[in-house]
């Protein structure tokens, strides 16, 4: 796939374009997504002889090896820029990558590799001083293993000189459209790091997506006050969406019932079931008061089994409502590549979430952001058909979003070549009209109605 990017239409056709590296543009940061992936990674895959798995105590000898990026905001600047058409957007920097990379042979191939293979731009790239890490995958038969090393120290001062690189392109091109943070955190960073970097990156009109449970708390108190409804003339609907900014906290079940201290029945690899969700979204807004301030929406993935989008609530005993959004089956597909797909995710429901909120019937037919029109096209189709006799709904928008970031994830996970992102098949990834379901609940603190659920017809 040499100078090439893999195209995911939502329809999850395969289509290639050329690439070549962009230019740097502070002015175009108002219309740029902002990855923060402070731990980057060089990215080895060790893949045994078919029909091979590792076997612990033996003596294993490659049948093939591959180098690539890792870390998972790296994952998901390379996860747009497999979306993007950059040949014909208006944004030569539509994703910028805030992050770390360590001095040597690894930083330097990683940094070649993004700005080479996949265009993504280093204006707000330091090479620190430490040495960056190698993530190893080695890839069995039917099951893989993650060797992480790990990151190498952030000093103050480089620390402070990305600070001042954001602050220069804020103060030149304004607010990023878009902010996604992603992952751990290499050490040598304040808990509230995230948090200050956000609070530099994001305006009210901003989209945040945040992939990371590391510095929580002040993030969440940093995004309340920057959506401070009390500013806003409109604010009898739900806090920000119905402005243009807005934040989503994206997380598997598992992560939600650890965060709001409730235990699941069943192992953390089986279903969540829908008390144990209940339980935890409103453990969550009562564990973290600042949860309804700063977020519109949860983003919970379950592995194998349905995602839910789920609206937060102003309290911990006030209704909210639920999408369940059913996973595609891959059980036949052979061998999985699942290591990078909820990085994949996350790139791919902000991607349609800035389309679907950004995006006007009377644009020129440009998009300034990373979803080509081909793919914002059926975006709006699906969403104006998942709607209710043509009603506008915030939640319906986000549930598309949500679903595109599922579909790219589900895709991913069938290609070997990490976050290259395709299907072979026309409708079994994003749509599959026939199983499609969503189920609307209306849950309260005393108990949970249902309404019916109904077909998401094409």
């Amino acid at each position: 796939m040499k100078n090439n990017i893999i195209l995911l239409y939502a329809s999850t056709l395969l289509t290639l374009y050329n690439m070549s590296p962009s230019q740097s543009s502070a002015d175009a940061l108002s219309q740029s997504v902002v990855v923060i992936g402070l731990n980057a990674a060089l990215q080895k895959r060790f893949i045994l002889a078919p029909n091979k798995n590792l076997e612990p105590g033996n003596v294993h000898r490659a049948h093939q090896c591959e180098t690539g990026v890792g870390g998972k905001g790296q994952d998901v600047g390379v996860a747009m820029s497999c979306l993007s058409d950059q040949k014909a957007s208006k944004n030569d920097e539509a994703v910028l990558l805030a992050q770390f990379l360590g001095m040597g042979p690894e930083g330097d191939a990683v940094s070649t590799t993004l700005r080479t293979r996949h265009g993504l731009s280093d204006a707000l790239t330091i090479r620190n001083a430490a040495p960056l890490r190698t993530c190893t995958t080695i890839v069995g038969a039917d099951e893989a293993t993650e060797l992480v090393e790990t990151s190498g120290e952030v000093t103050h001062e480089e620390m402070k000189l990305l600070q001042r690189k954001v602050e220069e392109m804020t103060t030149g091109g304004g607010k990023a459209d878009c902010v996604c943070i992603m992952g751990s955190m290499p050490p040598g960073c304040g808990e509230d790091t995230y948090a200050e970097l956000t609070s530099r990156l994001a305006g009210k009109e901003s989209l945040v997506l945040i992939d990371s449970v590391i510095g929580l708390d002040p993030l969440l108190g940093a995004l309340a006050a920057i959506y401070d409804t009390n500013d806003y003339d409109n604010v009898g609907s739900k806090k920000k969406g119905i402005v243009g900014g807005g934040a989503v906290l994206k997380l598997n079940a598992a992560e939600l019932c650890k965060l709001a201290d409730v235990t699941k029945t069943a192992g953390e690899a089986d279903q969540a079931t829908m008390e144990e969700l209940t339980a935890s979204v409103k453990g969550f807004v009562a564990k973290h008061s600042n949860a309804a301030g700063a977020l519109n929406y949860l983003c919970i993935t379950d592995g194998k089994w349905p995602g839910y989008l789920i609206e937060i609530p102003e309290s911990a005993s006030a209704s909210f409502r639920t999408w369940q959004l059913p996973a595609v089956d891959l059980s036949k597909e052979g061998m999985l590549y699942p290591i990078g797909a909820g990085d994949t995710v996350a790139a791919g429901t902000l991607a349609a979430w800035q389309y679907l909120q950004r995006h006007r019937a009377n644009d020129d037919g440009k998009f300034f952001g990373v979803v080509p029109s081909k793919i914002g096209t059926q975006l709006s189709d699906r969403k104006a058909q998942w709607s209710e006799e043509g009603e506008e709904d915030e939640g319906i928008k986000m549930a598309a979003a949500f679903a595109f970031g599922l579909a790219c994830g589900s895709a991913s996970c069938l290609q070997q070549e990490e976050l290259c992102v395709y299907s072979r098949r026309r409708d079994e990834v994003f749509w599959r009209d026939d199983e499609t379901r969503r189920s609307v609940m209306e849950t309260t603190g005393t108990g949970r109605g249902e309404l019916p659920s109904f077909p998401l017809k094409r």
